[in-house]
């Protein structure tokens, strides 16, 4: 898998953005997030209700009997709505309710495995050796890895289809080079392949 294929979305550009500020470089960076929250200036306060957040005073709260596991992926989706949401959740729309709600669940894996740490790990070629490396790595649920494995994926799946597709509908394109052309169509049907074994698995 050409890691260098892959191209980073908006909302992933700005928390590899905020993170690095911060000196968060490593996955165990991630796996305190009391340290987290404190690097964004967030606080963390443990109670006996409901998680929620405050956007408005940069506070989340969690669950004192949540085990660490779900704590964290509830931890980055509320801190999403603390870093990048306004207003009362329980006063707004539905709509807008459901828009953050929606942003929050594309921030989560984006937030908890940063792809600038992934493509610093040894991945290899299975697919089910990765997967178990991310979740080990960054201390998360083998569905959520398999997940962010399998985005990832796709989108160079997506970057190579369209240099193809550049490449085939004007050969004379000096951004495509044609030396690598054969190692790109061999990465196509590659990924084809494995994306075709997994379909037929599920």
């Amino acid at each position: 898998m050409d890691l260098s294929l892959y191209y980073e979305t908006e909302l992933e550009q700005w928390i590899s953005s905020r993170y690095l500020q911060h000196g968060i470089l490593r996955p165990s960076d991630l796996n305190n997030i009391d340290e987290v929250s404190a690097a964004f200036e967030v606080d963390l306060v443990e109670y006996e209700g409901p998680p929620f957040s405050c956007n408005m005073t940069d506070v989340i709260f969690l669950p004192k009997r949540m085990d660490a596991l779900t704590k964290r992926l509830v931890f980055f989706h509320e801190l999403c709505h603390v870093l990048r949401h306004a207003g009362n959740q329980r006063q707004m729309p539905e709509l807008f309710l459901q828009q953050q709600e929606m942003e929050a669940e594309r921030f989560l894996p984006y937030a908890a495995a940063p792809f600038y740490m992934i493509k610093e790990l040894p991945l290899g070629e299975g697919q089910k050796e990765a997967v178990e490396l991310i979740a080990s790595e960054f201390a998360l649920p083998y569905k959520l890895s398999y997940a962010r494995l399998l985005q990832i994926q796709n989108r160079i799946l997506t970057q190579i289809t369209a240099q193809e597709h550049a490449r085939l509908t004007d050969p004379n394109d000096d951004r495509i080079e044609a030396s690598h052309s054969q190692t790109k169509s061999h990465e196509t049907q590659r990924i084809l392949t494995q994306l075709s074994r997994q379909l037929n698995k599920e």
